[in-house]
């Protein structure tokens, strides 16, 4: 608690912790309403131009497994594509009747 009672008394203690590079910068943000967030971000960004604290972009590592498993996905994918059949919905459907499939079945008790 002595800690940060301490850093909202003097805002250029906190401030001199930032050349740490610990992850992406936080002092720009929206402009603070208070007395003592306009002296923090002050202090910050005098600190962050003296320095030139520079945060250079990580690039994404994508595991050899995942371009694997995402290839073989789409593989599979283009697989099923391929073997899918279009139906033709606007040709009249042929539907045999009734007693044709109950004839068909050997049971002409019926017929």
């Amino acid at each position: 608690m002595a800690i940060a009672t301490n850093f909202l008394k003097f805002p250029q203690a906190m401030a001199l912790q930032l050349p740490l590079r610990l992850g992406k910068p936080v002092w720009n943000t929206k402009r603070p309403s208070t007395r003592r967030g306009r002296a923090f971000r002050s202090h910050i960004a005098a600190v962050v131009k003296a320095v030139g604290l520079r945060v250079a972009p990580v690039a994404k590592v994508v595991p050899q497994w995942w371009k694997d498993a995402k290839a073989k996905a789409r593989a599979l994918a283009k697989e099923v594509k391929a073997d899918c059949i279009e139906l033709d919905f606007a040709a009249p459907a042929k539907r045999p009747s009734l007693m044709r499939q109950i004839a068909a079945m050997g049971l002409s008790a019926w017929v």
